[in-house]
């Protein structure tokens, strides 16, 4: 008996018990993820016989004489190497310290390596190895042992067979690597020489000043503006790896958008983003992020992103990816919140409806400055001042570099690739808008390449409602 009722008060306690723990245990929600098909995704780098090609159609342009491009040289720094742009584009080969010899007159093409270096390589990874089998990874017909004491001698060499014309073409311009611009080399270049205190030049120059002095038989000639004109008009391999690039950037944008919440930090939305390009192939960066909220949106290339954002606040966000030396250009602005106010609604419809005043007029002959003109009518027209509000032009070229180079590129013409960004900027108000899309121009009009990702006030609102890759509690910190 004494037994019967032990058991039964142990099952009351222990019914009684699992009861209480279920008012005090909530069961866990789970709440449905994104499916994301995507991971681990990446595209294959332009192929070897594209950048023979380039190699081949510069020896075209320039006819005779001898032809040098160089890499970039190696980084002392603990990080990641950037080739320069113009080497990479006629090889493909992220290595350190290497020149690309062609003469046009025999069709020779020579690529100089460093030779092998068992203890960088023990550091740093496989090096590039002259003969056969840089010649299969290259495609290009010899790769020879040098260095930069030697370069010079296998110049003077290539000149004895290079005919009369003993032309030495290389690069004036500015050397471009990973997020470096022309237009912004230009200008601080030009401040570090009147610095009594800098005076450095620009390593093409050196390499300009040095070849005139070691090699005076040669006539130094710029091969810089072929260069720019081959790279104003995109071909199919570079367009195919453009598209991926315009792809990831919207995806990297949108998920910011989603995980955005009142009390992050703007470096938070730079990071979800960044994630998200890499997660799906992308080498690095196009440029640093500018994840501007509030009074920062208003400030154009807002680089610190610390700001703690707020409900009720716009984010300026421009941010894209690097994809095999290839780099895309999008912005989108969104409310911390997920909804707009009126008076954010109304700027942002204007800046989109100012895009697509481009948009309309946007074909080859028409000039860039015809269409900063468009989108500056409109948005004066709904109240807008030039100087005060709209601050910058609504086009720019884009490539290898984000402000990419161009030849002649005025005018449109297809197969230029550029941005529309149209933006207008209350600073009194506190909050900025940019909307910013990468556009081929093809025979008879454009083609989007950046739709990936919403831009109308309906649209982004719609879109920040959903779960994202980078989920973050809701509610203020």
């Amino acid at each position: 008996m004494q037994t019967s009722r032990t058991k039964l008060l142990f099952c009351a306690v222990f019914v009684l018990g699992g009861a209480i723990a279920a008012q005090q245990v909530a069961p866990v929600q789970v709440v449905p993820k994104p499916q994301d098909d995507n991971v681990g995704r990446s595209i294959d780098a332009p192929s070897v016989s594209f950048h023979r090609e380039r190699r081949q159609e510069l020896m075209r342009r320039i006819g005779s004489g001898v032809i040098v491009v160089r890499s970039a040289a190696a980084i002392e720094s603990y990080e990641r190497f950037h080739q320069s742009h113009n080497f990479l584009y006629l090889t493909g080969i992220e290595e350190a310290d290497a020149a690309l010899i062609l003469i046009p007159q025999t069709q020779e093409e020579i690529l100089v390596v460093p030779p092998p270096n068992r203890f960088k390589e023990q550091w740093d990874g496989p090096m590039l190895r002259p003969g056969e089998k840089g010649q299969e990874q290259t495609g290009i017909a010899a790769v020879v042992p040098g260095s930069a004491r030697t370069l010079v001698q296998r110049l003077q060499e290539a000149l004895e067979r290079c005919g009369d014309d003993k032309s030495l073409w290389c690069e004036h311009a500015p050397e471009e690597r990973g997020a470096m611009s022309r237009d912004n080399l230009e200008r601080y270049q030009e401040q570090w020489r009147r610095d009594p205190l800098d005076g450095r030049q620009d390593r093409n120059q050196h390499l300009v000043a040095a070849l005139t002095k070691l090699v005076p038989e040669a006539t130094i000639r710029d091969a810089s503006p072929h260069l720019d004109a081959m790279r104003t008009i995109k071909q199919a391999e570079e367009l195919r790896v453009l598209r991926y690039a315009a792809e990831l950037a919207c995806k990297g944008i949108a998920e910011a958008m989603k995980a955005v919440r009142p009390g992050q930090r703007e470096y938070e939305l730079a990071a979800v983003a960044d994630y998200c390009f890499k997660r799906h192939g992308a080498q690095g960066i196009g440029y640093m992020p500018i994840v501007g909220s509030g009074p920062n949106g208003c400030v154009l290339h807002h680089w610190r992103n610390d700001r703690r954002m707020s409900t009720g606040e716009l984010v300026v966000m421009d941010f894209a990816p690097s994809v095999h030396g290839y780099v895309a250009d999008v912005t989108r602005t969104f409310p911390v919140g997920g909804k707009f106010s009126q008076a954010q609604r109304k700027l942002v419809q204007d800046v989109y409806d100012a895009q697509q005043a481009i948009f309309a007029e946007l074909r080859p002959g028409v000039s860039l400055t015809k269409l900063s003109g468009i989108a500056s009518k409109l948005l004066v027209e709904r109240g807008y001042k030039p100087g005060v509000n709209i601050l910058h032009g609504p086009c720019h070229h884009l490539g290898m570099a984000v402000h990419d180079v161009s030849q002649d590129g005025s005018i449109l013409r297809p197969g230029m690739y550029i941005t529309v960004e149209p933006g207008a900027y209350l600073v009194d108000e506190g909050m900025g808008c940019r909307i910013e899309d990468c556009v081929l121009v093809t025979e008879d009009g454009y083609e989007l390449l950046s739709k990936g990702c919403p831009s109308t006030p309906d649209e982004i609102e719609a879109l920040m409602q959903k779960h994202g890759l980078a989920e973050a509690p809701r509610g203020e910190r």
